[in-house]
């Protein structure tokens, strides 16, 4: 892909460096670093397919990245998912404390809508727009929702539509408060496609993370593997084998591809992203 990240890595650790220096700023730096920047990714490569230089969705995608960081921290906490490791290192309540790592996510959040408020290159109307999808798809009827849905459904036997159903809220509300994103910058109003290839990536997204759950080592993944299992979630491998899992998967990617093919003359960014997705 042409997408240079480390242009967005710059800016990342630029704004970061602003804040008042504390414990959670460091705790926040922390919890930031690493990952492979999916959604961020996302929004860039869809703002390519216009033409328009990635450096018009950094605002957006590093908000999107806190709450995505958010998320992991308190996903990993004790009273949550008990998790140790996170991107191939210690958890930010095992590295800083659960009290630090507590504050640390809820400045992650907060601060994330102040960052889309200091982006010069949207509009009043658009920066509403954005900040209201991002706290629809992030909350209580989006992914915050799927997580509930998921600790519910820890060692109960559940539909093929409920898993889904989970996995549609839980991971793809993100991918799709980043179509959202690109959509208000790039002033398409067809949210109609760009939600539906959300739902579509979220799903496929989360059915790898059930796959490598099982079938991959700690190191792998830089987290627990078989975390999924020890727990007893409801994860895509209750409802398919590992075969079945993998055919579902080549025909999701190959929707997806489909959709992206008709919609996009400009498709080179977008493709090899999701190509990479395919590939992890």
């Amino acid at each position: 892909m042409t997408l240079d990240l480390k242009r967005f890595e710059r800016f990342k650790d630029e704004y970061l460096a602003k804040l008042t220096s504390s414990t959670i700023r460091e705790a926040m730096i922390y919890s930031l670093d690493g990952g492979k920047r999916f959604r961020a990714r996302l929004i860039f490569a869809l703002l390519k397919t216009r033409s328009i230089d990635e450096k018009r969705g950094y605002h957006c995608a590093l908000a999107l990245e806190m709450i995505h960081a958010y998320s992991l921290i308190h996903d990993d906490l004790p009273c949550m998912d008990d998790d140790d490791m996170r991107r191939g290192k210690a958890s930010c309540h095992i590295a800083f404390g659960e009290a630090s790592a507590v504050l640390a996510g809820d400045a992650l959040l907060t601060e994330a809508f102040r960052v889309i408020t200091l982006d010069e290159d949207l509009t009043a109307a658009q920066k509403v727009s954005i900040i209201n999808d991002y706290s629809s798809l992030a909350g209580a009827e989006g992914m915050v929702y799927g997580q509930e849905l998921d600790l519910k459904s820890e060692g109960k036997e559940l539909t093929k539509e409920e898993i889904i159903t989970i996995e549609r809220y839980k991971t793809g509300c993100l991918f799709k408060a980043a179509t959202r994103a690109a959509s208000r910058i790039l002033e398409d109003d067809d949210l109609t496609f760009y939600d539906r290839l959300a739902d579509e990536l979220g799903i496929v997204f989360q059915m790898q993370d059930d796959l490598f759950d099982l079938t991959r080592s700690t190191e792998e993944l830089g987290k627990p593997a078989c975390s999924d299992l020890k727990d007893e979630k409801a994860t895509a491998l209750a409802i398919f084998d590992i075969s079945e899992l993998k055919d579902e998967l080549d025909r999701r990617f190959a929707y997806i591809i489909g959709e992206i093919e008709s919609h996009f003359i400009e498709n080179f960014d977008i493709l090899g992203l999701i190509q990479e997705l395919k590939d992890r």
